[in-house]
C-alpha cells in the first residue's frame, strides 16, 4: 500500500475525461497501469481505480471510478493489486484516451471477477473441527474468499513439534484440498517461508490463536522486507481444551 497527500496535478488527466489522485512515489520497483483501490480514510469505503505508477516522475496517479470529489491536500492510500499493463508513450491523444478508457474497462473487470486471497498455515496431520473452524473463520474476513492453506512440510513440522507427523506431506496435502472450506492446499517452503508465502500473493495471512515461534514472531517484519503488502489477522480459540491435534492423536 502507498499513502500520501494528494498533490495538485497539472490537469492533464482531466482534460482527457480521467481525473486523478496524485501522490509522491518513493518506490521504484513499480510501473505501469494497475487495477487498485484508493481510499480516502481508514476504516471508509474503498473506490476502484486505474493506477498509473510513473517511477520516472516519482508520482502515483489513480483515476477513481465512480468517485468525483476534490481531495486535494488530503491523505489517501492506493492499494495495488494487479498489473493491467506496461507503461506506453502514445503518439496522439485519441490514442491516449482510448488506451485509459480500456484499462478503466479491465479494472472493473478484474473486481468483478476478483476473490480476497487469505492464506493459513498448519501441520494439519488430522482435520478436526478445529481445524474447520479455523478455516470457517479465515474465510469470514472478507466478502469474497479463495482460502489457501500452506501445509507444513515433514521436516519443518517434526523440527518445530519434535516429531513426526502421522501422515506424510503429501497426503496431508491431499487431505486437506479436498476440504469444502478450502480453495487450495500447497506446501510450504522446506527451507524459510517467504517465497511460497511471494509465489502466491496472499491479501491477508489468518494466524491460529496459538500459532507463534518460528515463522510467525517475526511475520510482518519479513513481509515488509520482501516487499508484500499482506495484511495480518489473529484469529479467536474455538473450544481448544477439546480440538487440538496432540490431544487428539
Amino acid at each position: 500500500m502507498y499513502s500520501g497527500i494528494v498533490q495538485q496535478g497539472s490537469g492533464y488527466a482531466a482534460r482527457l475525461g480521467f481525473p486523478t489522485v496524485n501522490i509522491p512515489l518513493i518506490d521504484n520497483s513499480i510501473s505501469g497501469i494497475y487495477a487498485a483501490r484508493v481510499s480516502i480514510k481508514e476504516g471508509e469505503a474503498t473506490y476502484m481505480a486505474a493506477a498509473f505508477a510513473d517511477p520516472k516522475r516519482k508520482i502515483l496517479e489513480a483515476h477513481m471510478l465512480d468517485f468525483s470529489d476534490d481531495v486535494v491536500g488530503m491523505l489517501v492510500t492506493i492499494e495495488l493489486f494487479k498489473q493491467i499493463r506496461e507503461s506506453k508513450k502514445f503518439d496522439t491523444e485519441a490514442e491516449l484516451h482510448a488506451a485509459i478508457a480500456d484499462d478503466v474497462i479491465k479494472t472493473r473487470q478484474y473486481f468483478q471477477e476478483y476473490k480476497t486471497r487469505v492464506m493459513v498455515f498448519g501441520t494439519f496431520d488430522i482435520i478436526h473441527p478445529g481445524h474447520e473452524d479455523f478455516f470457517r473463520q479465515a474465510r469470514a474476513l472478507v466478502a469474497s474468499p479463495y482460502l489457501i492453506v500452506s501445509i507444513a512440510r515433514d521436516t519443518v513440522a517434526e523440527r518445530i513439534k519434535g516429531q513426526d507427523p502421522r501422515n506424510n506431506e503429501e497426503a496431508r496435502r491431499i487431505q486437506v484440498a479436498a476440504h469444502p472450506l478450502v480453495d487450495e492446499a500447497i506446501l510450504g517452503d522446506s527451507e524459510g517461508y517467504i517465497d511460497h508465502i511471494k509465489n502466491v500473493s496472499p491479501d491477508i495471512i489468518a494466524l491460529g490463536y496459538d500459532q507463534s515461534g518460528e515463522f510467525v514472531d517475526t511475520l510482518e517484519t519479513d513481509l515488509a522486507e520482501a516487499g508484500a503488502h499482506t495484511k495480518v489477522v489473529r484469529l479467536k480459540a474455538f473450544e481448544p481444551e477439546r480440538y487440538k491435534t496432540s490431544k487428539l492423536r
